[in-house]
């Protein structure tokens, strides 16, 4: 079914937009797209450019408002015409974008080579749009292998419950009855536009056409997100308003007395932080504590929109650095009796924009994976959510193939069911390859000839960690040595470089060790057999051959590392050759040439950055089989 968008507004704007000047359509332009009204700013744009098609200044507006309405093709035709321009100081993240887009499109090869041509031009570890870069491309390589789980079955649900407009956030009760939002065109008599649509609530009985759920229904507002507690006495959801600083998201409850819904009542300040979002409320029963799941990027936050949980008494709790990214995690459930959060996330590696990720509990959060195809895809797919009597059976939403259209492809969220047609270790063997696969190539940095400096042992007893703790003890010495023959604003910037070199790289290959070593332990536990792949890189100060041995040390440590993890729970698996390491040293072979192999110059050859990072260990690859 086609979808029809373009509403009696924009007929309006466009009788008033013939007679305006190219300048004048692109301010119209400019103003929309400040307001994130992307449609809007589209509109304008495409009126410019048809009295100029030549006038640069907005093309990467308007590329990015085509990316911000998912009309892919379009925006990789436009942030093409920006790269050619050869402004990379101007349009920094056009590159990253062009990757991102590709991949929205399942192009992944494509992908790859934007993000790693991006990455290589902006090496700044540090930096937001590197990370943000890095996990793409990431998720790009995890796609290339993934497998479809033949084990879950996905179905469209068809015109019965997906419209000619978006459809998404679905919830099933405990009658089966199944509940959702759905944008529908404006009737012109409320005071709320947005795109010329609103979203309202929805309600189909099982098999049936869906019909308005009018109870909460307020022409005024954006409804969307309900959900209720397990006997359905109990109604949350969220009303939104398009302010001056954009659209603004309150939680709202209802209670179920003698047959009828009450009036709504926004909750009070722990469900509803002032100056944040507030969103996507879900009923839990969690630690044996009744509270909501939520959608926030309120103060106090791991950074743009997280996961938090509040206790229908007590403070709310953000789930931490495990879960929350510096992106967006959004559309929470946790189901109560598989004790497993699922959520969406555009900051976690994925094959689309939004991926869905699941994390159990066990006194703790455990691991974030990915839950793989068919779940997920290259578009966005989010609001997982399951039946509390069976975890195997559910809904989300998603803009995958398949979905209809409006005018373009990828422009609406449709609703989806589910089935895992078996429950079975399958899915956490499949995630916990993908989460370790995730990890790769993980880098361990070492100080020069470290560890057992002078020798031509092959073999060290010592692990890993005593090798991180005695070069962590020496990074103010690296600081100062590289740094004291600059001055001014040239030696602060290298020394802060150095600091960012110590306390990220290497502090933070340690920690992927660890979590690493985690995933080992599940897998082995779940009857696996893991090939571990490691490369050795040195610095190029003494001969190949003293290198290589160097090398092959310094893997030495890692494998202890591992043997004598958590007191030696992963040795027996060494032991019977279930758990092995593929040695692939490479010494001074791939040195990187700009490195000084000058033993007199040591400022270069010893405690430069570059002669830094080139002495590591790689875990490059792994073998899973079970």
């Amino acid at each position: 079914m086609k979808k029809q968008f373009v509403t009696y507004i924009f007929c309006l704007m466009t009788i008033i937009a013939s007679a305006q000047s190219k300048s004048a359509l692109v301010g119209e332009g400019d103003y929309f797209f400040e307001a994130k009204d992307y449609f809007s700013a589209i509109h304008f744009y495409q009126l410019a450019l048809e009295k100029d098609s030549t006038l640069n200044t907005y093309w990467d507006a308007l590329a990015h408002s085509y990316q911000q309405t998912h009309q892919y093709a379009k925006a990789i035709e436009y942030y093409q015409k920006v790269e050619a321009l050869n402004q990379d100081a101007k349009y920094p993240n056009t590159l990253l974008n062009l990757g991102i887009l590709h991949k929205n499109r399942g192009e992944y090869e494509q992908a790859s080579a934007y993000l790693q041509t991006f990455l290589d031009e902006h090496p700044y570890p540090s930096d937001f749009w590197y990370r943000k870069g890095l996990m793409e491309l990431k998720g790009s390589e995890l796609a290339k292998g993934m497998k479809v789980n033949s084990d879950i079955a996905v179905e469209h649900l068809g015109e019965k419950i997906n419209s000619s407009v978006s459809d998404f956030a679905p919830f099933v009760d405990h009658l089966e009855h199944l509940y959702y939002s759905s944008m529908e065109k404006d009737d012109g008599l409320a005071n709320e536009v947005y795109i010329g649509h609103r979203s309202k609530l929805m309600v189909a009985d099982k098999g049936a056409v869906a019909r308005p759920f009018n109870s909460f229904n307020d022409y005024d507002y954006h409804i969307a997100n309900l959900s209720f507690n397990p006997d359905g006495s109990e109604a949350y959801f969220t009303k939104c308003k398009n302010e001056n600083n954009g659209m603004q998201c309150y939680i709202y409850s209802s209670s179920l007395k003698d047959g009828l819904w009450q009036t709504p009542l926004m909750m009070d300040e722990r469900f509803n932080a002032t100056n944040a979002k507030n969103t996507h409320p879900q009923w839990a029963l969690w630690e044996g504590v009744e509270g909501l799941f939520i959608s926030s990027d309120r103060i106090g936050g791991q950074g743009d929109l997280d996961i938090w949980f509040v206790p229908m008494q007590g403070s709310p709790q953000n789930l931490g650095n495990a879960i929350n990214t510096v992106g967006k995690e959004v559309t929470p459930f946790y189901h109560s009796t598989e004790m497993v959060l699922y959520f969406s996330s555009d900051f976690h590696a994925g094959l689309g924009g939004f991926d869905i990720f699941q994390t159990p509990w066990q006194e703790g959060w455990g691991l974030t994976t990915n839950v793989g195809k068919p779940l997920n895809s290259s578009a966005n797919d989010l609001y997982y959510i399951s039946r509390l009597d069976s975890s195997l059976l559910g809904y989300f939403s998603s803009n995958r193939a398949g979905s209809q259209t409006l005018t373009y492809e990828s422009c609406c969220n449709d609703i989806y069911a589910f089935e895992k047609t078996v429950e079975c270790v399958c899915v956490q063997i499949d995630s916990l390859a993908n989460a370790m696969q995730l990890n790769l190539p993980l880098s361990l940095y070492f100080h020069n000839d470290e560890p057992n400096p002078n020798t031509r042992d092959s073999l060290t007893t010592l692990s890993y960690t005593d090798a991180f703790d005695s070069y962590m003890a020496l990074k103010e010495t690296y600081v100062q040595k590289f740094a004291s023959v600059l001055g001014g604003n040239a030696k602060s910037q290298t020394e802060r470089q150095m600091r960012t070199f110590f306390d990220q790289s290497v502090t933070q290959g340690l920690q992927q060790l660890k979590d690493f070593a985690q995933q080992l332990e599940e897998a082995m536990a779940l009857g696996a057999r893991i090939d571990l792949r490691l490369k050795g890189f040195t610095s190029p100060l003494t001969d190949s051959d003293y290198n290589t041995l160097l090398a092959k040390r310094r893997i030495s440590s890692v494998a202890n590392y591992l043997k004598f993890y958590k007191e030696g729970v992963l040795l027996p698996y060494f032991e019977s050759g279930k758990l092995s390491l593929v040695e692939l040293p490479l010494g001074e072979t791939q040195v990187n040439m700009e490195v000084s192999d000058n033993p007199n110059d040591r400022r270069n050859s010893v405690y430069s950055i570059k002669a830094a990072r080139e002495r590591r260990i790689e875990i490059q690859s792994i073998s899973v089989e079970f």
